[in-house]
């Protein structure tokens, strides 16, 4: 009878190398991507709000400042003004912020405007001028007047947006004072 248990063992272990040969262990199986038809798929499509390249996003600023009425000659709305002028209003900015065009209004909320004529006013009264300034990303936000001039836009220009007589001082609170 030692034949037969041999025999049987025999054929068990030939079943069981045969089992293991055939039964494919979770990490040796290769995942297939099942096809999806967006048309019928129940999954969300999720779409990248990134841009492709990785260039700064363009941003038109709005240059807020604060000068002497002599300093802004015949400069009017809706002008453009030029880089070296830029220059010429930062450096002699009393105040000056630098924020994204859209919150411009908020901020003028705060100022006090007169309706005096700027060609006709004492040159050392105070000016509100705003510039919109395109591709002005680098200079969101910077508190130095030197950084402020670095960081203008290749271009160098920009259009003015409002310019009007200051009452007083107050609601300058959010600017940098030189």
């Amino acid at each position: 009878m030692p034949g037969i248990f041999e025999n049987i063992g025999r054929q068990l272990d030939n079943i069981g190398r045969q089992i293991i040969n055939n039964v494919v262990t979770p990490k040796e199986q290769k995942i297939q991507p099942k096809p999806v038809n967006m048309a019928t798929s129940s999954q969300p499509t999720v779409i990248s709000s990134k841009p492709l390249d990785n260039s700064p996003q363009k941003l038109t600023v709005a240059l807020h400042l604060v000068v002497p009425a002599f300093v802004v000659n015949n400069i009017r709305e809706n002008d453009l003004i030029t880089a070296s002028d830029l220059e010429k209003l930062i450096d002699n900015a009393r105040y000056f912020l630098c924020t994204k065009s859209a919150v411009s209004d908020l901020i003028e909320e705060s100022l006090k405007f007169t309706d005096e004529n700027i060609l006709t006013i004492h040159e050392r009264r105070e000016i509100y001028i705003r510039v919109h300034i395109a591709d002005g990303q680098e200079m969101l936000d910077k508190k130095v007047p030197y950084i402020l001039k670095r960081n203008l836009p290749s271009h160098g220009q920009g259009v003015v947006r409002k310019i009007a007589c200051l009452e007083d001082l107050s609601g300058l609170e959010k600017f940098n004072r030189v």
